[in-house]
């Protein structure tokens, strides 16, 4: 056991079992946090929560994009209305917030992390092209 956990990284070679343990403990709750962090609020309902793995799983620009359109229309259909959610973008490389009429965003949108907000929660994914981030804008 204490092997194990010396190979994840998890303790130190001085540190006894409970402690080990204990440092195992703290990095599993702080994961956990860091997990619950992106969907905070009211649970999604099961088809939009679907949607949006598929939008984050998708592998190419028009996969993603098509995507992005299915998960716009099964949210509208979830709330009985077309509905253009709240988006954030940040740059990956600096970290700093960008406007969402920065150019560079459309110009360059795999440098940038997209938050799009739900119901109180916070989506994020990574834009593979332009088109990805078209249809949130109305294009």
């Amino acid at each position: 056991m204490k092997l194990a956990l010396a190979a994840g990284g998890f303790i130190l070679p001085d540190m006894t079992l409970k402690a080990s343990l204990t440092a195992l403990l703290i990095a599993i709750v702080v994961a956990a946090g860091q997990a619950s962090a992106q969907t905070s609020g009211a649970p999604l309902h099961t088809s939009v929560q679907t949607a949006w793995s598929r939008v984050r799983a998708a592998l190419t620009p028009q996969h993603q994009a098509n995507e992005v359109r299915g998960f716009l229309s099964i949210l509208a259909n979830e709330k009985g209305r077309p509905t253009t959610p709240a988006l954030d973008a940040r740059d990956i490389a600096s970290g700093r917030a960008v406007s969402l009429d920065d150019p560079s965003l459309l110009q360059r949108p795999q440098a940038h992390e997209v938050t799009v907000t739900v119901d109180g929660q916070f989506l994020i994914f990574r834009p593979l092209s332009r088109a990805s981030l078209e249809p949130f804008f109305g294009r």
